[in-house]
């Protein structure tokens, strides 16, 4: 006949080491990423003004060397945001990159991510440095979607919310300049004219397609 386990109360050992609750004097660093984030964005991936791959995976930044396959990174690291992320002082992205664009020449990159106080960065796409931070009001949702202007002066991004604002930013100080009510629908990318001097934006999505020009 078989036995059945013994189950019984789990108690302390009467001898053991006092218990450290100090943090532990170790650091780590970032050295390789795997992978990168496509199947929910349609701004994912370009190349820099060294040729090289810039893209987003989880709450990173990343430029890849192709030649010697190493990376640089924005963000990454130990941080505590438990009394800043409400406020949105983090120095990175704490949540998910949800859209990448790069500036026309190519040296620098915007990413905006995902959370009720969505966060955007722009930093440096050759070295991974930061350069400015803007934050949302609470219940953006997130950043879907952003564009850099011709003249690399201006972006902009499309929120999350149910309004979908569309957003336009001053790029040397991440001051916001306008915003307005996107569409009811939800909008999946955005983009800047081409032509030298023009700030006009269009927004594509579900059912709609709209142009903006928020300098008129």
């Amino acid at each position: 006949m078989a036995t059945k386990p013994w189950i019984g109360a789990v108690k302390e050992p009467e001898n053991h080491n006092e218990v450290n609750k100090e943090k532990p004097a170790e650091n780590y660093c970032l050295e390789y990423v795997y992978g990168y984030r496509s199947s929910d964005s349609r701004q994912n991936v370009y190349f820099n003004a060294e040729g090289n791959a810039t893209y987003m995976t989880a709450a990173l930044g990343v430029v890849l060397n192709h030649q010697d396959n190493t990376q640089r990174f924005f963000g990454g690291g130990e941080t505590d945001d438990s009394r800043r992320k409400t406020r949105g002082e983090m120095e990175c992205h704490n949540d998910d990159i949800m859209s990448l664009a790069i500036a026309p020449d190519r040296t620098w990159a915007v990413t905006g991510q995902r959370g009720s106080v969505p966060m955007i960065f722009t930093w440096d796409a050759v070295t991974g440095e930061r350069k400015a931070r803007c934050v949302l009001n609470k219940g953006a949702g997130g950043i879907q979607a952003c564009a850099v202007s011709s003249d690399g002066t201006q972006f902009a991004a499309v929120d999350m919310s149910n309004d979908h604002n569309v957003y336009v930013f001053d790029a040397e100080s991440g001051q916001q300049k306008s915003k307005m009510k996107g569409d009811s629908n939800k909008i999946y990318d955005v983009c800047f004219s081409g032509a030298p001097g023009s700030y006009v934006l269009c927004t594509t999505g579900s059912k709609h397609v709209k142009f903006w020009d928020f300098n008129a």
